[in-house]
């Protein structure tokens, strides 16, 4: 099955269902495995702590390997790449956190890591877009990157690592050595993923430029979708105590809205380039003219 074909079943899948039902998920399998771990393996010092964080990195990313050999013997490559990107979801996940004209603070704190007991609806309106912002390299960018250069076995492993960080890749007493490696792992397989996917921020928002310049490097790599969306919307971004990208205003309900809408129209633009990354180099060459989608295109769609 050619790669391009394999893209669009995939997304064609995640539009349709947006996860795998998880007892048939490997990233659900790897978040088990992690967890299983971290609650039997008791702590020591941090070089040993340091050590077993990186076998049990590499040893998931040995699993995604296995995984991906054995699908490929079945032709389910489809399905893994499916499950390594997450488009439908985090729209399902972001929408919940609007109810009733009002910003659900349990939904909210579902897809931060952040406490939002104490944030006010700026704040956790901002939780909220800055999540969208960087799912959109976690959960599509970088996967879309890694299956074009390695095809599954690139995707499903950068899935494994990046499952890993989100799991124990904290700097905090506990975590701080054992979650250390995959943590500076997943900061060098998102390194170029989250720089290349501000290039489509800028189609659709060229002024966006000058809020990624200059907020870029609030963080390593998420940095960049952040200070872009910041741009785009034309809001502040804010994380209490660690953070802010002063744009114009205070977010508010109504630009979560615009966030998924941008989130999408960045999703469209991101497979339609990885689509032509894919095709082989001679079908390329005979391609007709196709402005009609291209990224172009939809940046004249309206944000509002």
């Amino acid at each position: 099955m050619g790669k391009v074909l394999i893209l669009l079943i995939a997304v064609i899948l995640d539009a349709i269902f947006g996860e795998p039902p998880e007892k048939i998920h490997p990233t659900v399998w790897f978040g088990k495995i992690v967890d299983f771990f971290d609650r039997r393996y008791e702590r020591s010092s941090c070089s040993a702590d340091l050590i077993v964080g990186a076998c049990l990195t590499f040893s998931l990313c040995a699993i995604a390997i296995a995984i991906v050999y054995i699908a490929k013997k079945l032709y389910l490559d489809f399905y893994l790449l499916f499950a390594s990107i997450s488009i439908k979801s985090m729209v399902e996940h972001a929408r919940r956190t609007i109810k009733n004209g009002r910003i659900v603070r349990e939904e909210v704190q579902k897809i931060v890591s952040r406490d939002v007991s104490k944030l006010n609806d700026g704040q956790l309106a901002s939780a909220v877009i800055e999540s969208i912002a960087e799912n959109f390299v976690d959960g599509v960018f970088a996967p879309l990157f890694y299956y074009t250069l390695f095809g599954t076995y690139g995707a499903l492993v950068y899935r494994a690592v990046n499952t890993c960080d989100a799991m124990i890749g904290y700097r905090t007493e506990r975590y701080g050595c054992f979650g250390r490696f995959c943590a500076r792992l997943d900061d060098a397989l998102n390194f170029i993923p989250a720089r290349l996917s501000a290039l489509l921020f800028i189609l659709l928002k060229p002024k966006a430029l000058k809020t990624i310049a200059k907020y870029r490097k609030i963080k390593l790599n998420g940095g960049y979708p952040i200070s872009a969306m910041a741009g785009v919307l034309e809001v502040d971004l804010v994380k209490p105590g660690y953070y802010e990208v002063k744009v114009g205003r205070t977010p508010s309900i109504g630009d979560i809205e615009r966030a998924i809408k941008v989130y999408i129209k960045l999703c469209a633009m991101a497979v339609i380039f990885y689509t032509l990354m894919n095709l082989p180099v001679e079908s390329i060459m005979y391609l007709p003219n196709l402005g009609f989608i291209s990224g172009i295109e939809l940046c004249s769609i309206p944000i509002r």
